[in-house]
């Protein structure tokens, strides 16, 4: 019962309540997991709660399932972030095309272009690779204290 400073619910789950990240999964198993199965199996992608990714191999493929994604999630009364929901672009030595967001955060990493080392030709090349990320690597460093 609202107690005058809070407002009443109307739809939707509280943030950071015990049930959330159940319902969210649940609904989401549905909503995105299942359908991008049957719709889109040439498209892989994971998720953890409600962040995940999708895989692409062109623009046209990124924007012809954005639209996709979006009638979907209306479909189901729920809609993609605004601010959150990005395209970026996976450059590396193959892939060396300029685009305006090349990194993502993904479950304490940052995926961006990393130099790496053939171990066969001990040639260096750009990878697309993930490292801790500077949050993550912050909120340890909050944790541990060195004396």
């Amino acid at each position: 019962m609202p107690d005058g400073r809070t407002k009443a619910r109307e739809k939707g789950a509280p943030q950071g309540g015990v049930v959330s990240p159940v319902l969210s999964n649940l609904f989401l198993y549905y909503v995105f997991d299942k359908w991008m199965g049957t719709k889109h199996k040439e498209n892989p992608g994971c998720r953890y709660a409600d962040d995940g990714l999708v895989h692409c191999k062109s623009h046209s493929e990124v924007q012809s399932l954005r639209s996709s994604l979006d009638q979907r999630f209306k479909e189901c009364g729920l809609e993609l972030h605004p601010e959150k929901t990005k395209i970026v672009y996976c450059r590396d030595s193959k892939r060396r095309e300029e685009y305006t967001i090349q990194e993502f955060d993904f479950l304490g990493y940052t995926f961006r272009s990393r130099p790496a080392l053939n171990q066969y030709t001990k040639q260096i090349f750009n990878s697309f690779e993930p490292a801790v990320s500077k949050t993550a690597l912050k909120a340890t460093r909050k944790q541990v204290k060195i004396k």
